[in-house]
């Protein structure tokens, strides 16, 4: 059991299948992407949703990158412990931009697939896209998320992001959450406080996640390969391509809710 995870003991997990039903927890993940992010998830749907519901989960969502290749998975193992499952996606321009993405009703998660698939398909002859590639602008999202739930994820530096957060307010008024996440870097409360600001300024909602990348820490050396075959590179070149620590695990609701206590409102 990772040793931050410390207040909230994991349960068992049953033999027999029964999966009692969790009540309900005082924090839902969405930002977790798994294995069907290409060469980022390193963690399929059994694993993370066995974890969820050791960790005490009664919610989560998915939000694979450009896709919704995983959400099949996702839904039939989080029904089969009992977990509630919410469907979503992670959209990335071309200029950089990244948002959750998580449809209201059914006519909005069509959307998002044909905003997808148009992403996918984008050149002269209408030919599919090499694998992991999907050519998505700004106008793009704006015409396919109308009744959709929007969370920008802002970059590491975030000063380009807050000049940039008007525009997309204006282009997005479903844009309704900032999303904050920990990097364990020592600059955490700084940025996390100016994240927190820019929400207030702008009449949006701070969200906390974890932005998930697999369920277990000891997943984190997989992922380091997943990304050096994604960026062409060797494990001693990769640098800073890589993740700085183990920390991008599926964490507990109640260990969120202590890494966020500065927060209560995310």
């Amino acid at each position: 059991m990772p040793e931050n995870d410390h207040a909230h003991p994991r349960r068992t997990i049953p033999q027999d299948g029964d999966f009692t039903a969790n009540p309900p927890a005082p924090f839902v993940e969405l930002g977790l992407a798994t294995c069907f992010s290409f060469l980022r998830g390193a963690s399929d749907a059994v694993d993370i949703a066995t974890t969820a519901w050791a960790q005490g989960y009664d919610q989560l969502g998915c939000a694979d990158v450009n896709s919704f290749a995983g959400v099949v998975r996702h839904y039939t193992h989080t029904k089969e412990v009992n977990i509630r499952p919410i469907t979503g996606t992670r959209i990335a321009l071309i200029t950089g931009e990244t948002f959750l993405a998580y449809p209201r009703d059914r006519a909005a998660y069509g959307q998002l697939c044909a905003l997808i698939s148009k992403g996918r398909t984008r050149d002269r002859d209408g030919a599919w896209q090499a694998k992991g590639v999907c050519d998505l602008t700004l106008n793009d999202v704006a015409e396919h998320t109308a009744n959709s739930i929007l969370i920008a994820i802002p970059p590491r530096a975030i000063s380009r992001f807050a000049k940039r957060l008007p525009a997309l307010i204006k282009r997005l008024p479903q844009l309704n959450h900032i999303a904050a996440s920990l990097h364990y870097t020592g600059r955490d409360t700084a940025r996390i406080n100016r994240l927190d600001a820019l929400a207030d300024a702008h009449k949006l909602k701070l969200l906390a996640t974890n932005d998930v990348l697999y369920h277990a820490p000891e997943r984190r050396a997989l992922q380091d390969v997943m990304t050096c075959i994604r960026e062409k590179k060797t494990i001693h070149t990769a640098g800073r391509l890589l993740q700085p620590n183990a920390e991008r695990h599926l964490k507990s609701p109640t260990e969120m809710v202590r890494l966020f206590s500065r927060w209560p409102h995310a």
